[in-house]
């Protein structure tokens, strides 16, 4: 429930994400938009997006990124291997906590230790079913820029990273579809400028605002090699009056075009 956007931008030197701030808690089946951002900053270079489990994404996060924290200019793929294998451990102590532990054994126990050969057939079956089924629901988005220009990786269930390098924008949520689909059709390229990426990646989550669960309100960052910059509050107000011109082109013309149709009053033969 929610949409998070990245793009890169300004010739791969940039990359511009933008998110809602819309929480659901299902305890008390309600969603409402929270004053806490959904991008959380790993690295002066590199941020980190997210959906789903909002306290699992706190499980992941918190902490720091180990080693990755001492490394100098880490590239940004080292950062998003850091949260991929954070993911890995969360999701797993899900495991031991909800299925193994109960059984008296643990992930590692159960696999490299040989305890699955241990409990009768059938019940080890079930176990390993249950272990490959849990998600933890949650996916998230780091987007940065190293030496080698900006970058944008996910990590989602169940541990799994990829790179979208070579698309140069990628989303995810519930409004995902709509806010990928939009940057396809303003064609959207790494090779745009900075303020033509800032403007589009406002208007996919606009867009996304249709999907369930996606709130109205937007945070926008900008991400470069110097460090993170917030879009002001003003400058998405400006363009959210340019989006609504944008989705409404010459709305008068059309107007005065259909009112000059000879048919409405037009006698019947």
């Amino acid at each position: 429930m929610t949409v998070c956007i990245a793009a890169c931008g300004d010739d791969g030197s940039s990359v511009v994400v933008a998110s809602d701030r819309m929480l659901s808690a299902p305890f008390l089946t309600v969603e409402f938009d929270h004053l806490d951002t959904k991008i959380s900053q790993i690295d002066k270079r590199c941020v980190a997006l997210s959906s789903g489990d909002a306290l699992c994404v706190q499980e992941i996060l918190i902490g720091g990124l180990g080693a990755a924290n001492q490394l100098q200019n880490p590239p940004i793929s080292t950062l998003a291997e850091q949260i991929k294998f954070k993911f890995c451990d969360v999701r797993k102590q899900r495991i031991n906590d909800l299925i193994l532990g109960p059984r008296g054994t643990d992930f590692d126990n159960f696999y490299r230790g040989g305890m699955i050969n241990q409990f009768p057939r059938d019940l080890a079956m079930i176990l390993d079913n249950q272990v490959q089924k849990l998600v933890l629901g949650t996916t998230l988005l780091v987007a940065g820029v190293d030496s080698s220009g900006a970058h944008i990786y996910s990590v989602e269930d169940p541990g799994v990273m990829q790179c979208f390098d070579r698309l140069g924008y990628h989303a995810i949520g519930t409004g995902f579809r709509h806010a990928v689909l939009k940057l396809v059709s303003l064609g959207q390229h790494m090779s745009n400028g900075l303020n033509e990426t800032v403007f589009n990646v406002f208007c996919a989550k606009k867009v996304a605002e249709v999907a369930p669960g996606v709130g109205y309100t937007t945070t926008m960052k900008i991400v470069t090699n110097k460090g993170t910059t917030i879009i002001e509050q003003r400058f998405l107000d400006k363009m959210e009056q340019a989006f609504k011109e944008q989705a409404n082109p010459k709305l008068q013309k059309v107007s005065d075009t259909i009112k000059d149709l000879p048919y409405e009053n037009a006698d019947s033969e």
